[in-house]
């Protein structure tokens, strides 16, 4: 008995489907030892065409002869165990770096500023990235089908979009805060109450924007006849109503949008401090320059990290915004060819900005090296050691607040004469106001 088999599969686009078709003679010479004559005939069909094919062949995806393409490896067994490596990789260091950062912020009095707060709301963010987005992304990447129903098919997604937009949304109030405190130094500082309601909007918006995800995402049929196997995929009322909810929830309000006011609160932080007039009291003057110093250099970092995230989600928006606005160029094989050669690089990309934070902050602020230190030390001796013992770093504001009461009382004693020293007044002015600026250097610490 001869049997024509068909092993297909589809190709990217989300109104008609292309088929590669692999047509297979199969033609057993016994019952003890069967062989397997293939004729390989690979050809691009349109939907009309796999139509007329399938009426002339049978498939059958009981034969253990035949493999169900949704169910083979996508980037065959290299890439699979390529990508597996990668992905375990960030997931490790995304996992124990992010809750080293709220261990030592959550632990220490001392790293509770305004910042810090906000990079702990981030860490949240991207602890629910590496939950969610690693391993279902991986799993996607692997098999062309989606294996795991129609609960995870909706609530992966959704909270996916959720997770990345929570993340660039905090930037974007740590640039603002950044940015009001460098304006306004006295005034900027935001309250314990004020920071709880601006995380509690951050993540409310986040939860609404992707809210229609819960709706339109889905699982349908693969489309390859003989086959249950299905895939998770967007299912809008119109093509329109697609592209302007990627347009503006997606494209604009969680990237280009909040990066735009990143830019905007740069440029003013910029502007204050190179522009910035000293005051005329030398002892102030050289207090403000140490201080706004400190200030600077969380803000390099807190820059860096924003640069970062920018590059680490530009390939995977780019691929987006080609697949959805490009039109049948979709459909060309080569352009094909090169979308699924770097969609995994650009979706492993996305998601290691969740591991990348900490590296940063261990590498570029001194506060967060010695609390990771202190972390380390504590795991290893088994100890709960006392994280605000007195060599601890102290917290900018209430440094700020140390200095500034010495300054008052060193001013007071020089301006009624009062002098440590023997020599001209002039000379003790100027032995104090170096004593100050030492002072202040050795505890103003970034």
């Amino acid at each position: 008995m001869e049997t024509n088999l068909i092993n297909c599969s589809t190709s990217i686009g989300s109104h008609q489907n292309n088929w590669t078709c692999f047509v297979v003679h199969y033609e057993p010479e016994s019952m003890a030892s069967p062989s397997l004559s293939t004729t390989t005939t690979l050809a691009n069909l349109s939907q009309s065409q796999f139509d007329e094919l399938e009426a002339e062949v049978e498939v059958d995806y009981d034969d253990p002869l035949v493999i169900d393409p949704a169910y083979e490896l996508r980037y065959g067994l290299v890439g699979t165990v390529l990508l597996s490596v990668a992905y375990a990789l960030i997931f490790i260091v995304g996992l124990l770096g992010n809750i080293s950062v709220v261990i030592v912020v959550k632990k220490s009095t001392m790293m509770r500023s305004p910042t810090n707060r906000f990079i702990v709301n981030l860490a949240y963010a991207d602890l629910l990235v590496n939950f969610l987005c690693l391993p279902f992304t991986l799993i996607g990447n692997i098999y062309p089908a989606w294996i795991l129903g129609v609960f995870f098919c909706k609530t992966v997604s959704y909270l996916q979009g959720v997770s990345v937009s929570a993340s660039v949304n905090t930037l974007m109030a740590i640039s603002i805060e950044r940015c009001v405190a460098i304006s306004f130094p006295i005034s900027g500082t935001i309250t314990t109450r004020q920071y709880r309601v601006i995380v509690t909007v951050i993540w409310m918006i986040a939860l609404g924007i992707n809210l229609p995800w819960l709706f339109v995402f889905t699982l349908k049929p693969i489309g390859i006849p003989g086959s249950l196997a299905q895939i998770c995929t967007e299912l809008w009322p119109s093509p329109a109503s697609e592209s302007w909810y990627f347009l503006f929830a997606n494209l604009f309000l969680c990237y280009l949008g909040p990066l735009i006011v990143i830019s905007i609160c740069y440029v003013i932080i910029w502007k204050n401090v190179a522009y910035r007039k000293l005051p005329r009291d030398l002892i102030i003057s050289r207090k403000n320059e140490v201080y706004n110093r400190s200030k600077v250099k969380v803000i390099k970092m807190v820059f860096v990290v924003i640069i970062t995230f920018a590059i680490s989600w530009l390939p995977l928006y780019t691929i987006f915004c080609f697949v959805k606005f490009a039109g049948d160029l979709i459909y060309d094989e080569s352009v094909q060819a090169i979308i699924f050669g770097i969609l995994p690089v650009a979706q492993w990309l996305g998601a290691a900005n969740s591991c990348i934070n900490p590296i940063l902050y261990a590498f570029m602020n001194r506060k967060f090296r010695a609390g990771f230190r202190h972390l380390f030390r504590s795991c290893c001796n088994n100890e709960d050691d006392d994280w605000d013992q007195p060599t601890t770093v102290l917290r900018s504001d209430e440094t700020r607040d140390l200095v500034l009461r010495r300054i008052r009382t060193e001013r007071h004693f020089v301006r009624n004469g009062t002098r440590n020293g023997l020599g001209p007044p002039h000379c003790n002015s100027l032995r104090y106001s170096r004593s100050t600026k030492v002072s202040i250097q050795s505890h103003l610490v970034d």
